[in-house]
């Protein structure tokens, strides 16, 4: 019994064996079946772009809190003008609320900044003085006499009228709401009140929020760039714009800001880039964007797919299919000189003219399990981070290269 079961077991170690051995053989035969064919295409001339991409979010430009520090007093009359001489507690500036600035010392108006009907927030300018030893310094707001009606910096203010709905859309400039010491509250924007936090006869702190505007109208984004990119990018570059929410919309856009500093992880920078866009239409704040970066243009390039191009130390050449005697499947080594290149083309400057046809490598299985292109070392490399060439001369069967001529 110890025998047979000794023969049983060594009988089935060899038939696991030769069935592994058959299997192998099999994959590998079918392994060997994938051969390297090319396919063709022509050089074509048109508009040839180079971009650089980067993913963001809309946000309005214009999102501010309003508070009560904001608040300014209107000017009634200007009782002086540059040129006039001056002595000290003369009458300068006079508000609405009856405030009144004064002459500080004896001197001479050099220059006055403001206009009657002017709103005057604290600290504002109103005007220059020259003292007798020829010394110049602004007088502001923050400058009025003893028959000042303001509250002193950090009291309670109390609400006289308000003069807007939440909702609502004003302009920079606009009065939201007058208190009882005379002064008003300006919207500092322009946009939508999304909230609106006082009433009549509320007393308010001149540090609290009592407003928010948002300007839904003026949206913009704001994209992360690589650092090898960001020297190409510069103010007032046209920028095409994706949304997800729109996926068969493209948005217009141009280049405001491009920061001094950028933010470093894993060893690689990134910088922002601010894009206005310029027709939003029904995009809203908080919607994820695409946005691409014209860095560079031709109209009238002529050009080629970047895997139709190889580089060898320094030398870029094609492969262009040529007559033969026998198997019909030579081709000859074309030397280019090439131009801008994006992702998907490069320009060819010299070696090609249009209409010639060049060779693309892709790889083919005999079995039609895969088909792709064949990304050998030896091709041109494109993409945005480095825009350079790959690799060494291009391998494999099915075609065989003939001297070479064209372009340096």
């Amino acid at each position: 019994m110890k025998n047979w079961i000794i023969t049983i077991a060594v009988i089935v170690v060899l038939g696991g064996a030769a069935a592994w051995f058959l299997l192998d053989k099999k994959n590998s035969a079918q392994s060997a079946s994938a051969t390297v064919q090319v396919q063709t295409t022509t050089a074509q001339k048109g508009k040839l772009e180079v971009a650089v991409s980067g993913s963001g979010s809309v946000t309005a430009p214009s999102d501010a809190d309003v508070t009560a520090a904001n608040t300014c007093l209107v000017i009634d009359s200007i009782s002086v003008a540059a040129g006039d001489t001056v002595s000290k507690g003369d009458t300068l500036v006079t508000f609405k609320n009856g405030d009144v600035v004064t002459a500080p010392y004896n001197g001479e108006i050099s220059s006055v900044s403001v206009k009657d009907g002017y709103g005057a927030s604290q600290g504002t300018i109103l005007l220059r003085m020259e003292n007798e030893d020829g010394v110049k310094a602004p007088i502001t707001r923050g400058d009025a006499g003893e028959n000042s009606n303001r509250s002193s910096s950090g009291g309670n203010l109390t609400v006289d009228t308000v003069n807007v709905k939440e909702g609502e859309t004003v302009k920079a400039g606009a009065t939201l709401a007058s208190f009882t010491d005379g002064s008003i509250l300006q919207a500092p924007v322009s946009g939508t009140i999304t909230s609106l936090d006082i009433k009549s006869g509320d007393y308010v702190q001149a540090s609290a929020k009592v407003a928010h505007i948002t300007d839904y109208k003026s949206l913009q984004t704001t994209i992360s760039v690589d650092e090898l990119d960001i020297p190409k990018v510069k103010a007032g570059q046209a920028v095409k714009i994706t949304a997800s929410a729109f996926p068969n919309e493209t948005f217009k856009g141009k280049v405001t800001k491009v920061a001094k500093q950028g933010d470093s992880s894993n060893g690689v920078s990134t910088f922002d880039v601010t894009v206005k866009i310029t027709d939003p239409k029904s995009l809203k704040v908080g919607m994820s964007t695409e946005a691409s970066i014209s860095i560079q243009s031709k109209n009238d390039a002529l050009y080629v797919p970047v895997e139709a191009v190889y580089k060898n130390n320094n030398e870029k050449y094609v492969l262009v299919p040529s007559s033969s005697d026998d198997s019909g499947q030579s081709v000859q080594k074309v030397t280019v000189k090439t131009g801008i290149t994006n992702d998907t083309n490069v320009e060819i400057i010299r070696g090609l003219k249009e209409g010639d046809m060049v060779q693309i490598p892709r790889v083919k299985s005999n079995s039609n399990s895969f088909q792709g292109q064949m990304m050998q070392g030896g091709q041109f490399g494109g993409g945005n981070r480095s825009g350079g060439f790959q690799g060494g001369g291009f391998q494999g069967g099915g075609f065989r290269p003939s001297g070479g001529q064209g372009g340096n």
